[in-house]
């Protein structure tokens, strides 16, 4: 059964190995190293298991990215001639709006699909076109995952934002559904960032996933990673719980600034 329980939260992100950071002298340097990193991992569970699964997020770093990450996995070999069929991709947060509207997250992807992931494994959200409430969007993207997701639950990389308060995904700091578990998908209501309704994987998601990655950059970044990099702090500080089996913090000079000494 879900629960909010910020301690377990906390307490199943200190079980994880602490997150390891390494600083680019830019953002498009921080994205395209790990996104470079991202078609490896990708490479070897295509081959390991058949299957690979990615989760993205949105916002300047997930844009930069998706932008970098098709010449990434052809460098590595995974083609619409070979591999790409199969490479699933989710996002970890979705605002509720209809598809092609400008604050979906998942319009970032169109790079990815047109290099040869199937359309079918691009595993977007419904809309409110499509179904009646924000609740039964978060139900049918549980459903997705029950029926397409990876085994056991865990992805084998996830990409997680960072907003300048510390929140990642649509986990917001001092939100009352932001430490759920028990559940990997929640819906989201009145978030402090607009659109004000959205859909977000839980930190179970997180910290099952096989690698978790952080891409940030610039000065306005500096306070959350200060924050993020600190001990888990779910109700403060989400970001600080955003690990799983190994955490990668790719961060612009800037932006590391706020790195704790």
């Amino acid at each position: 059964m879900p629960t909010v329980d910020a301690a377990a939260v906390n307490a199943a992100a200190d079980a994880r190995p602490l997150p390891s950071v390494v600083v680019h002298d830019s953002m498009a340097e921080a994205a395209a190293t790990a996104a470079a990193e991202t078609a490896r991992l990708l490479a070897d569970a295509a081959a390991e298991r058949g299957v690979a699964h990615l989760v993205l997020t949105g916002g300047s770093g997930g844009a930069a990215l998706a932008a970098a990450l098709p010449a990434a996995l052809a460098a590595v070999g995974l083609t619409s001639a070979h591999g790409l069929d199969r490479v699933h991709l989710w996002e970890g947060d979705e605002r509720f709006v209809p598809a092609d509207h400008p604050d979906r997250n998942d319009l970032q992807v169109t790079g990815l699909v047109a290099a040869g992931i199937p359309e079918a494994n691009m595993h977007r959200l419904p809309g409110p076109e499509q179904v009646e409430s924000v609740d039964a969007a978060a139900a049918a993207l549980a459903e997705a995952l029950r029926e397409h997701g990876p085994a056991n639950g865990r992805f084998d990389v996830v990409h997680v934002g960072l907003g300048p308060d510390a929140h990642v995904c649509s986990l917001f700091p001092g939100h009352p559904v932001a430490p759920t578990t028990g559940t990997d998908v929640i819906a989201v209501r009145d978030s402090p960032k607009p659109p004000p309704e959205r859909v977000s994987f839980t930190f179970d998601v997180l910290h099952r996933a096989r690698r978790v990655m952080v891409v940030a950059g610039g000065a306005g970044k500096t306070e959350a990673v200060a924050k993020g990099l600190a001990a888990p702090d779910v109700v403060a500080a989400p970001a600080s719980c955003a690990r799983g089996e190994a955490t990668v913090w790719h961060l612009d000079r800037a932006a590391a600034a706020g790195v704790p000494d």
